[in-house]
C-alpha cells in the first residue's frame, strides 16, 4: 500500500470520531480579539452572551489555549456556575478553589477558604510574573446575587494585594435581564465590575464564515506534529487530487438553508456551532469507505449531514430562529 495514504490512526481514534478538536470561528475570533484588549486595559469584567449550542463552552477552552500563547504564564480559571436553592459561600469556595487547581478545596471553614483561595492565586500571581488573573465563570446566568457579592469580594481583596481580576461572565441572554434587574435594584457595585462590556456569541451567518471554519479542518492536524490535516485523514487519496472542505463552503450554506426554509422558518438564518460541527463530522466520519481519486461531497451528502446534525429539531425545540440582539 502507498504509505501517502495509509492512515497513521485508527479511524475511531481520531479526534474528530471523539469530537475532541477545536476550531476557530469567525465569532470565536472576534470574542478573543475583544477580551485580549480588555486585558491588555486591566477591564474588570464583561459578558459573553449566546444561545444554547452555539459552542460558549468550547469557545472558552479555545481562547483560554490562546491567551496562554500570547499571554506567556498567563492565568485563566475556567469554572462550571451550578444551580443553587440557596447560597452556600462554602460551597463557592470549593468550586473556585478546585478551579484554580488547589490540592485540597474542602478543608477548612469559610473562613480558612476564603484566605486559601486568595493565597494561592497570589502564589500562582507571583510565579507566573504577572499581576492579573482571568476567571471564566460558564453558565453565569445561573449565578445569584449572592454569588455576585461573593465575587467582588475576592476581586476587592485581590486587588488590594495587587492583583487584577477580570471576569468574564459566559452565559445564555437571560444574562442581559440579570444586568437590568441589578441595574433598578441599585446593585451598580456589581454591574460595574463585571457587566460592563458585552459580547454576543452568534453563529455562521454567511458562506463566507461558513469557508472560514471549513478550512481549519483543512489544515488541522492530527496527529498534531504531522501533515495529516483532518480532510486528508478521512480522505487522503480525493485529498491529494485536491479535495477541499472549503471549496464547499457554498454547498454546505445552501444545504443549511435547504433545511431551514424547508422547515418553515422565515428569519434568517444563523447556524450554532454544536450542528455546523456535526454536519461537518457526519460527512467525514460517514464517507470515508468511498474515497478514491475521484470522491467528492455531494448535495445528498450535505443535505444528509444537516439532517443528521438535528439542526431543524433543535430550532424547533428552542425557537433558536429568532435572532439574537446585534453586537454591542
Amino acid at each position: 500500500m502507498n504509505l501517502t495514504y495509509q492512515r497513521p490512526i485508527e479511524i475511531d481514534d481520531h479526534p474528530i470520531v471523539g469530537k475532541r478538536y477545536l476550531v476557530a470561528t469567525p465569532t470565536i475570533d472576534t470574542v478573543t480579539g475583544r477580551i485580549v484588549k480588555q486585558i491588555r486595559l486591566r477591564s474588570p469584567g464583561a459578558i459573553l452572551y449566546g444561545y444554547p449550542r452555539f459552542g460558549k463552552t468550547s469557545a472558552i477552552r479555545y481562547i483560554i489555549r490562546y491567551l496562554k500563547e500570547v499571554f506567556p504564564g498567563a492565568i485563566c480559571v475556567n469554572f462550571r456556575c451550578e444551580t443553587h436553592r440557596a447560597g452556600s459561600e462554602g460551597a463557592f469556595l470549593c468550586s473556585l478553589l478546585a478551579a484554580v487547581g488547589h490540592s485540597e478545596p474542602l478543608a477548612g471553614q469559610v473562613s480558612r477558604k476564603r484566605i486559601r483561595l486568595i493565597e494561592f492565586i497570589c502564589e500562582l500571581a507571583d510565579r507566573a510574573g504577572k499581576d492579573w488573573i482571568v476567571f471564566f465563570a460558564d453558565e453565569a446566568q445561573k449565578l445569584q446575587v449572592i454569588e455576585y457579592e461573593w465575587l467582588r469580594d475576592l476581586h476587592d481583596q485581590l486587588e488590594h494585594k495587587g492583583i487584577r481580576m477580570i471576569t468574564i461572565l459566559v452565559g445564555q441572554p437571560q444574562i442581559l435581564d440579570q444586568k437590568s434587574a441589578l441595574r433598578q435594584s441599585r446593585d451598580t457595585q456589581i454591574v460595574l465590575r463585571f457587566m460592563v462590556t458585552e459580547m454576543r456569541f452568534g453563529g455562521l451567518r454567511s458562506a463566507e464564515e461558513v469557508a472560514t471554519c471549513l478550512a481549519a479542518y483543512d489544515q488541522s492536524c492530527y496527529p498534531a506534529d504531522s501533515t495529516w490535516q483532518f480532510t486528508r485523514f478521512f480522505y487522503p487519496r480525493a485529498y491529494a487530487a485536491g479535495l477541499r472542505l472549503a471549496d464547499h463552503a457554498l454547498a454546505v450554506w445552501q444545504a443549511f438553508e435547504r433545511a431551514h426554509h424547508g422547515a418553515g422558518f422565515t428569519d434568517s438564518i444563523e447556524i450554532p456551532m454544536a450542528y455546523f460541527a456535526r454536519a461537518v463530522e457526519c460527512a467525514l466520519s460517514e464517507h470515508y469507505q468511498y474515497d478514491s481519486d475521484e470522491f467528492d461531497f455531494s448535495t445528498a451528502i450535505w443535505d444528509q449531514a444537516v439532517l443528521d446534525s438535528t439542526y431543524v429539531l433543535a430550532c424547533e425545540e428552542t425557537r433558536l430562529g429568532l435572532p439574537l440582539p446585534e453586537w454591542r
